[in-house]
């Protein structure tokens, strides 16, 4: 790959981009949906890599693909605050020696994040707090199961909520008082007691 300094990312007809015909990733359509939704919302957060003379992609195919979409239901429309007119999209250009390494980049790529899964706690705490600031929290990439689940998780492990039971004792003393008819059925009672091992004193009042 070609190391000469090249711009983070230029806006490019999305049009004039050639999809690599060996992508290794499948977008299948409520996925291309879902990225649509997703850069509605938040704008074209991480631009598209493509080979510079080729014009063809090698990351971000599910990006072009929801981003035509886009186009398609409206062609005026921008999909980022800085963008400088419709039909664009964000390309990080880059030159490849080979097919081969262009290649290695797309499976490197698309590996490495499915290798490394989100810590599902972490992810309920945010949810659980992007919930209780009034903020949507649809269209994340969770469906509505899966989203239901990670909120009940928050819901059970948010403060205030932990299971105290076993912490009603603390620096508490709970006492049987039995009542004896003597001293000499006093000792008796407390011999037996002490026999089975509790914690016992004589009381006289």
């Amino acid at each position: 790959m070609s190391q000469k300094s090249v711009a983070a990312a230029v806006w490019f007809l999305a049009a004039d981009l050639i999809p690599w015909d060996r992508n290794p990733k499948a977008h299948p359509t409520d996925n291309v949906a879902a990225i649509a939704r997703s850069i509605k919302r938040f704008g074209f957060a991480a631009p598209i890599v493509a080979w510079q003379s080729r014009r063809q992609i090698v990351a971000g195919h599910g990006r072009l693909l929801a981003a035509q979409l886009l186009y398609r239901e409206d062609p005026g429309q921008l999909l980022a605050t800085d963008q400088p007119g419709p039909g664009l999209v964000p390309v990080r250009f880059l030159e490849f020696a080979s097919d081969a390494e262009a290649a290695a980049l797309a499976i490197a790529d698309n590996r490495l994040t499915e290798a490394n899964p989100m810590d599902d706690a972490i992810v309920s705490e945010l949810l659980r707090e992007l919930k209780a600031n009034g903020a949507d929290v649809s269209g994340l990439g969770y469906d509505n199961s899966s989203l239901a689940k990670l909120l009940d998780e928050a819901s059970k492990n948010a403060p205030g909520d932990e299971d105290t039971s076993s912490k009603l004792g603390d620096g508490l003393i709970y006492s049987v008082v039995v009542e004896c008819t003597d001293d000499s059925h006093q000792a008796e009672v407390l011999e037996r007691m002490e026999a089975e091992g509790y914690k016992c004193r004589p009381l006289i009042s």
